[in-house]
């Protein structure tokens, strides 16, 4: 089987460094990669090396060299809300052998009610209030991104499927975290060292660590 648009958890927009292609190249597939970061497809291609099925090509979906009816599986992680969807439905599906699929998957975060979040989210309002955490309802994400897939024309048979799962950050990995948002980078290295500051009494205040939950969530449709 050969699959395209192998794309990284971790990159908004392509195949990043292969975290999430080597699960696939692991059992064998054929795979071609599409990313646009040079840098990123020197990494891809190195931690991918033994795996002699798996391909690059260093540009945008859009821009990509379209190999139509070639693929039996097109897949994007955690990026194609990038793509421009009057462009990426439809190329997908024109990538995709006759009865093709696409998968598409995301990941979101719900809003946790626990002491220790609810307490993280009264001392960002209080001190540094555009770290409040208050994004749109995951049911809202869910539906908005069914309705691109079937408004597209191209996909039916659409199967959603959600996984929870969860990660335990001690107090300096949340930190870390913390530090990759666009607006903890605009701060001042006050400001910075204030949330520093607010992170670490709270965690270590509640045995120094958190678990925060996350849904991915699968998207599976069949080109039509």
């Amino acid at each position: 089987m050969r699959l395209t648009l192998l794309l990284s958890l971790l990159r908004k927009y392509g195949a990043g460094t292969g975290k999430g292609t080597l699960p696939f190249a692991e059992k064998g597939y054929t795979i071609h990669c599409v990313e646009p970061g040079e840098k990123l497809v020197a990494v891809a291609s190195d931690n991918l090396h033994s795996y002699v099925k798996v391909t690059f090509d260093t540009t945008t979906f859009e821009d990509w060299d379209l190999r139509a009816g070639a693929y039996n599986l097109v897949i994007s992680a955690q990026a194609f809300h990038w793509v421009n969807r009057d462009i990426g439905y439809i190329k997908a599906a024109q990538a995709l052998k006759e009865n093709g699929y696409i998968a598409l998957f995301w990941n979101f975060s719900p809003v946790p009610d626990t002491p220790v979040f609810n307490t993280l989210n009264k001392a960002f309002q209080k001190y540094v209030p555009s770290m409040v955490y208050n994004p749109p309802s995951i049911p809202s994400l869910i539906e908005k991104r069914e309705k691109w897939i079937l408004e597209s024309k191209c996909f039916k048979n659409l199967i959603i499927k959600e996984y929870p799962w969860a990660i335990n950050y001690k107090t300096e990995k949340y930190l870390n975290l913390l530090k990759t948002q666009t607006t903890y980078q605009e701060f001042t290295e006050e400001e910075k060292q204030s949330l520093s500051n607010i992170v670490v009494e709270i965690l270590n205040a509640n045995g120094g660590h958190l678990t925060k939950p996350y849904l991915s969530v699968l998207f599976f449709a069949q080109k039509i």
